[in-house]
């Protein structure tokens, strides 16, 4: 939202007071941290008041109403969160009340929020959905204290979240500290379509220019080149945009793959003979901002892919102007899903054929976690862990059972009423639960599936299935000593590349000068990096 010079004023204003309050709260919250001993946070020895009131398995979760603070990062799309229909008949089935403090995600509000929290030692009892990222696990749960370790909590009173760390050992791993404990929950997506970017081609385009989607880079030059010279969607104008990446982030995932380049760790980095190697200063990674440059140089490219106007790229979406794209579901273009099908990822230059759009089965990890400050933390952990089964991830996702969908053919069907809503599916759905944004505490199973994820998106995610890399490894919390060495290191190495691979693209940087962006990385200790990933690596080997 553009503000005016004095809105603008007091908004700076009050971001420099958030700031230096947090400046001189901070010592003031770590002496309260470090005065609390794990045995004193881990809540199973609280007081015995509390622990008469839990039940030990079904609902309700307590037989006395407890009250618990929670704060988080609202979606544009969500109701306000006491209003919520899940919320509301979870209380009732809980005897679990919620008090939210949340604020919109889509400004710095919230992260601000968040850190004066933590600073001024004011803890909700609970944060959900409040886009905590590794570092602030690390930092307030391993180093300050201020987040309690779950792993008692899980293995006594979360039975659902302890099967699914049985049955896949990555999950824990990919939660689980430098220090051994775990601070926070992640979203775990078990289902590959969850994970996934699907790639999307025009058939109607394909088929009126009598062609077949591309296999190789040759073939794609082929169709895109087609799709921008012979008007396929027969309105007479020049408007079809034959590729369009969404952003620039898009560079690192959408074609990588076919230059054996993996997003392992979180980060731009291949593991292979258990070695980690940051490829970003890699022959391969020239060659596909080669690629990319020449792509872009013949207009085959959506030209602003670099500006991050997610907004106007999906009005180009919904209008079926994008002839090939990447995205996981088809939730912003749904009135045109059915001129699109799927494809396999192109095979490279090199034979190589992965499909690099791909995340860790849990991600992201900190959706949930439990503060020093709650005094019933058993009934937390149990609060949160329902969702973590099949019967809760369909109650988050849908609702109430001939209220919000109905049963068929053993599939929960989400009411027409919602779907077909003119404010949006994903404003509609805003009012039932927490879907819109993700970044919430469930699991998504086959069973159910995925709410965002219709009929059409799991056709789209047989295409990709069998070129998926065999294991993805999540990205690791570092201990403090590493990560007081790299996150300023890293800071500094994503805003160069993220500049850099830009100005490759689009023509303002010379790929003459490749061996001074070399240069540059390793002046800014990339190799230092790399050490810090392989270090956490081996941790989890």
């Amino acid at each position: 939202m553009r503000k005016g010079d004095g809105t603008f004023m007091k908004a700076k204003t009050r971001k420099r007071m958030i700031m230096m309050l947090a400046a001189v709260l901070t010592t003031t919250a770590l002496t309260a941290a470090c005065s609390n001993s794990p045995e004193e946070t881990t809540g199973d020895k609280g007081n015995a008041e509390a622990t008469a009131n839990l039940t030990q398995t079904g609902l309700p979760i307590v037989k006395e109403p407890v009250t618990l603070k929670v704060f988080g990062c609202k979606d544009p799309n969500h109701a306000d969160w006491k209003d919520v229909l899940i919320f509301q008949e979870y209380e009732k089935m809980t005897n679990v009340k919620l008090q939210f403090d949340e604020l919109p995600s889509n400004t710095q509000g919230c992260d601000e929020k968040r850190s004066l929290l933590f600073a001024a030692n004011e803890l909700p009892d609970i944060f959900l959905r409040a886009n905590l990222s590794n570092t602030d696990i690390a930092r307030y749960g391993q180093q300050e204290k201020m987040l309690i370790p779950l792993e008692d909590l899980i293995d006594k009173h979360a039975p659902n979240l302890k099967k699914i760390f049985e049955q896949y050992p990555e999950v824990k791993k990919t939660v689980t500290a430098a220090d051994g404990h775990i601070y926070s929950l992640p979203t775990v997506r078990l289902q590959t379509s969850g994970r996934s970017d699907k790639i999307w081609i025009n058939k109607e385009w394909l088929a009126k220019l009598n062609m077949k989607a591309p296999t190789n880079t040759d073939e794609l030059f082929t169709v895109l080149r087609a799709f921008r010279d012979n008007d396929p969607n027969g309105n007479g104008k020049k408007d079809e945009i034959p590729l369009g990446l969404r952003d620039i982030g898009m560079v690192y995932s959408a074609f990588s793959g076919a230059f054996g380049l993996e997003q392992q760790m979180g980060y731009q980095l291949n593991i292979k003979d258990d070695q980690a190697k940051i490829w970003l200063t890699d022959d391969r990674f020239k060659e596909l901002l080669q690629f990319l440059n020449k792509l872009y140089g013949e207009k085959l490219l959506w030209q602003d892919f670099y500006a991050g106007d997610i907004p106007k790229w999906r009005s180009n979406l919904s209008q079926a102007l994008i002839g090939m794209f990447f995205i996981q579901a088809s939730d912003p273009f749904l009135q045109v899903e059915n001129q699109f099908t799927g494809m396999a990822p192109i095979k490279g230059p090199y034979g190589d054929q992965t499909h690099s759009a791909t995340g860790p089965i849990a991600a992201p990890i900190g959706t949930f976690a439990i503060s020093k400050e709650n005094k019933h933390p058993e009934a937390a952990i149990r609060w949160v862990d329902y969702f973590y089964s099949e019967e809760g991830s369909k109650f988050f996702q849908y609702g109430v059972e001939g209220q919000t969908y109905t049963m068929k053919d053993g599939k929960p069907v989400i009411n027409d009423a919602i779907k077909n809503d003119p404010r949006g599916f994903m404003a509609a759905l805003g009012q039932v639960n927490l879907v819109p944004g993700g970044s919430f505490p469930h699991v998504v199973t086959d069973k159910f599936g995925n709410i965002v994820e219709n009929d059409k998106v799991l056709e789209l995610n047989k295409f990709i299935e069998s070129y998926l890399p065999k294991t993805v490894h999540g990205a690791p919390i570092f201990d403090k000593e590493t990560s007081d060495a790299i996150i300023p290191i890293k800071a500094d190495i994503d805003k160069y590349v993220r500049e850099s691979v830009a100005k490759f693209i689009i023509g303002e940087l010379s790929f003459d000068k490749w061996g001074e962006y070399v240069a540059t990385l390793k002046k800014m200790k990339i190799d230092e990096l790399e050490k810090a990933y392989q270090k956490a690596y081996d941790a989890k080997k």
